[in-house]
């Protein structure tokens, strides 16, 4: 079940995460986006393994799903040049 969840969600993150590298973001904050996202996986996988309370499994997996959803919006940002 943690590998289905961990492929769920990064599936998405590799897509967006590609396409935010092309659209030229800078390094700091690309390095801080993919950073924190796979911190949050890690830490989403240990809480799956070894079963750790609520709410870490959930805020683990929140925060990793808020970086994949900054990110598209900087892409979309970047297309529709908003």
């Amino acid at each position: 079940r943690g590998h289905l969840n961990d492929l769920e969600n990064i599936v998405p993150f590799l897509g967006i995460g590609l396409l935010y590298a092309l659209s030229g973001p800078e390094l700091y904050t690309a390095l801080l986006h993919f950073r924190i996202f796979a911190g949050a996986r890690i830490a989403h996988t240990f809480a799956y393994l070894i079963p750790l309370p609520q709410p870490g499994r959930g805020l683990s997996w929140a925060v990793g799903y808020a970086v994949t959803i900054s990110m598209a919006y900087k892409v979309l940002k970047t297309a529709l040049y908003l």
